[in-house]
């Protein structure tokens, strides 16, 4: 039974460009009333939802009805972080950073929403975001002393409190905090940017241990302005409007008392006791709040695959690497289920949105790889993301891709694991009731292992490792009762929460991709773009073909499945089908070995029929299945090196006859060249070779499907 999803009456639902509006929910599933007149209603199972957010042209936009968002969208052309400029992408994440760490300190009542106050909590807020940053820029180098990294110059109390204001008034979207650079432009009159910057800077000199009084600040601020004006009077400059003494006073006067009499008298220091939250922050309903935490495993692993270690001797596995793996693992806060789980060599922020990937979607398939015999349904759409400063949660395409998907990052103040209690719990539980009886183990200190010799004992290889993960997780902590939950088990407390409260809802397939698919980019042809040797085409493409003087289109593909993809056209995403239907719900694993078998089997060809290429995939998927049932390929993330390695030593160079190129209405290929591939007659009797087209009245019709090639541009 498919659990209901958390649906409000703000909520828009697009299918092939018809919208809805969500109305109502019953036992069954959920009504939408449509936005058109005469609006009709329409019914959706709870089931038959989820089936239709996993099409390329349905969308569910959370919130979308809000008076908020919908003045946002007449403020702003964007409509997701993502489409946005690194430089801009990269100002968003880190005005959030200022944000969020500021409704953290409004939370424990350590300010208040005036300028004094702010400008009190100001310096520790900027260390916090500095630290974020530090992070980030760090990468997983060993730190070194000398290292320059680059900071922003912090905002003032008032730009945050705008930016607090912006962010509260976009119903806490990051979208509110992209630079409204394109609307800029001075309609009234006001002080400029460098008046204000030196009346702030006379303001500040209140807010001092020196107690200067407000018309001596007056003063002060008149003095440093006459002086200004003095510089720019010698290089030809306009001068700068010297406020008044009641204008200094007024900007004085808007400081809240206490705060100001705290800044010129003195403050201490932040106390723990006064933290707000001592058993992490909570959560009422299934992926409402989820912790995300990477660990290095306590485990002396044998870095290589089962398979690799068939027919080895004991000097020969002996003589093999061995060393700890990552894990990433995320945690629903409301449920203790664990939503996500991966394996990665080191921390990066690739492995990081992938397991946001993971957390988005039904995992039940690796719980049957493994062996589980429960399922693994606990999924749902992001809300809140909690994690630490670690380099992959710092990056700006992590929180990029949160923003995407309209949930939140939320990185609490460093040194306060317990405000990610959940996720820092089950990792010692993995240590307590998991790790004990598993050969290499490293223990948590040295008295503890005593002389433990556990890299001679490394005999679990890598696969191993996650499918044993995987089997506890599913089959046995998910199925216990847990202390925290007064009892109750986790399973049980996702289904009950889940029937009465409903769950986050389910990220749009299309919004996926855009969010957590590969990033690449191709040139665009008249057939489209190519990847992987498939070409994918769709009318945003044609357009831009026939109209754009650019040739390069970004896009996004999902490694699981290669049979549409998503491009950016213009500052739009659009979905785009492969032209060969054969790869609907293919790998790029099993792809890569169909193409790698076929390049062996006709390597003196130049183009492949689609039957043919069905054939491979075919026989390649049942090889794939029984290997996935023994769980034998974890670790094989594809990263870009590898991506473009493949495509320039596998898909260069060969050709694929389309069964239905009509369908497109794409025009012919204009360099195909080189042999078609033997068909094998109707009557099952010998071998035929396809005619080549030529110049003749009756050509057209008689010549084969043009053909799309393996070679990206």
């Amino acid at each position: 039974m498919s659990m209901p999803l958390r649906l409000s009456s703000f909520d828009r639902l697009t299918i092939d460009w018809q919208t809805y509006r969500f109305r109502s929910q019953t036992d069954e599933g959920y009504s939408f009333e449509s936005t058109s007149p005469p609006a009709p209603t329409v019914f959706f199972g709870f089931g038959e939802l989820r089936d239709l957010l996993k099409q390329p042209d349905v969308l569910l936009e959370r919130d979308y009805f809000l008076v908020e968002r919908e003045t946002l969208r007449k403020t702003t052309k964007f409509d997701a972080v993502g489409i946005l400029s690194n430089a801009e992408r990269s100002e968003v994440v880190w005005r959030d950073a200022y944000v969020s760490f500021y409704f953290q300190f409004e939370a424990r009542g350590e300010v208040n929403r005036t300028e004094s106050s702010v400008k009190q909590c100001l310096s520790r807020i900027e260390a916090l975001v500095n630290k974020q940053a530090s992070a980030a820029q760090g990468g997983w180098v060993k730190k070194r002393a000398g290292t320059r990294k680059e900071y922003r110059d912090p905002p003032c109390a008032r730009t945050l409190l705008e930016w607090v204001r912006r962010f509260e008034a976009a119903a806490a979207s990051p979208l509110g905090l992209i630079p409204k650079t394109h609307r800029s432009g001075n309609r009234k009159a006001r002080f400029s940017l460098e008046e204000m910057r030196l009346l702030g800077l006379c303001i500040g000199g209140y807010l001092t241990r020196d107690r200067l009084s407000k018309r001596q600040i007056a003063d002060n601020c008149k003095t440093l302005f006459e002086e200004e004006n003095k510089k720019r009077a010698e290089e030809g400059l306009t001068p700068l409007t010297v406020p008044s003494k009641r204008k200094v006073e007024r900007e004085i006067s808007k400081l809240g008392p206490y705060a100001t009499y705290a800044q010129r008298h003195g403050v201490e220091a932040a106390n723990r006791k006064f933290m707000l939250f001592e058993d992490g922050i909570d959560a009422s309903y299934p992926m409402e709040r989820v912790e995300i935490d990477e660990w290095c495993v306590d485990l002396i692993t044998i870095l290589a695959q089962r398979g690799a270690l068939d027919g080895l001797n004991r000097d020969q596995l002996a003589a093999l690497p061995t060393g700890r793996r990552w894990l990433y693992l995320a945690i629903d806060c409301a449920t203790r289920c664990v939503v996500g789980m991966r394996l990665a060599v080191q921390p990066s922020s690739e492995d990081a949105i992938a397991l946001l990937s993971d957390v988005t979607r039904d995992k039940t398939d690796l719980a049957i790889a493994a062996g589980c015999k429960s399922a693994w349904a606990h999924y749902g759409g992001l809300k809140t993301v909690a994690t630490d400063l670690g380099i992959a949660f710092v990056d700006d395409s992590f929180r990029t891709a949160i923003f995407d998907v309209h949930g939140s990052p939320e990185t609490p103040t460093g040194g306060l694991p317990q405000l990610r209690a959940r996720v820092e719990r089950i990792f010692g539980t993995f240590g307590t009731n998991l790790l004990p009886g598993l050969a290499g183990r490293t223990f948590s200190n040295p008295k503890e292992k005593g002389d433990y010799p556990s890299r001679e004992m490394a005999s679990i290889a890598d696969d191993a490792l996650i499918q044993m993960l995987i089997l506890y997780v599913v089959d046995v902590y998910h199925n216990r009762p847990h202390r925290g939950l007064q009892g109750e088990t986790p399973n049980n407390c996702w289904k009950r929460l889940a029937m009465e409260k409903g769950v986050v809802p389910d990220v749009p397939e299309r919004v996926r991709r855009r969010a957590f698919g590969k990033l690449l980019r191709r040139r665009v042809t008249g057939r489209g773009v190519r990847v992987f040797g498939i070409d994918y085409t769709c009318a945003a493409l044609r357009r831009f073909h026939l109209h754009s003087h650019e040739q390069d289109v970004d896009l996004r593909i999902d490694l699981n499945d290669l049979s549409w993809i998503v491009v950016m056209v213009g500052d739009e995403w659009f979905s785009a089908r492969a032209l060969q239907k054969c790869f609907e719900g293919i790998s790029y694993d099993v792809w890569e070995a169909a193409a790698r078998q076929l390049r062996q089997r006709y390597r003196a060809e130049a183009a492949i029929h689609e039957e043919t290429v069905a054939r491979a995939l075919d026989k390649i998927g049942e090889v794939n299945s029984a290997e996935q049932s023994r769980f034998g390929a974890v670790l094989q993330a594809v990263t870009p090196a590898g991506l473009q390695r493949g495509e320039e030593d596998l898909y260069l160079g060969l050709s694929i006859l389309p069964d239905d190129p009509e369908g497109f209405d794409l025009p012919p290929e204009e360099d195909l060249f080189g042999h078609q591939i033997p068909q094998p007659k109707a009557d099952g009797g010998g071998e035929f070779t396809a005619p080549e087209t030529g110049g003749g009245a009756g050509a057209a019709n008689d010549a084969q499907p043009s053909t799309w090639r393996f070679d990206d541009e």
